[in-house]
């Protein structure tokens, strides 16, 4: 597998596990509101340290998978104009 490839599918696949993720946090509301208590938006769910952790894996992956893609010469380009 090329290096294109590979980083081409590291954006892929970590844009899709980002998705299922965020989409989660409405999924752990909603199971947190029938026990009783609950936080208001979803999203102050992603401040709780294992969440956050699994989102910031998941970007990590992704700044990979375009740094193998466009490569650093290039992105040091797109950067320094």
């Amino acid at each position: 597998m090329s290096r294109v490839s590979l980083g081409s599918f590291a954006v892929i696949v970590g844009g899709l596990v980002l998705s299922l993720e965020l989409y989660g946090l409405k999924i752990i509301q909603g199971l947190e509101i029938q026990k009783g208590s609950w936080k208001s938006n979803a999203m102050d769910y992603a401040k709780e340290m294992p969440i956050s952790l699994a989102i910031w894996i998941t970007i990590a992956v992704i700044i990979y998978g375009i740094i193998l893609t466009l490569g650093i010469e290039r992105l040091n380009r797109i950067f320094t104009k």
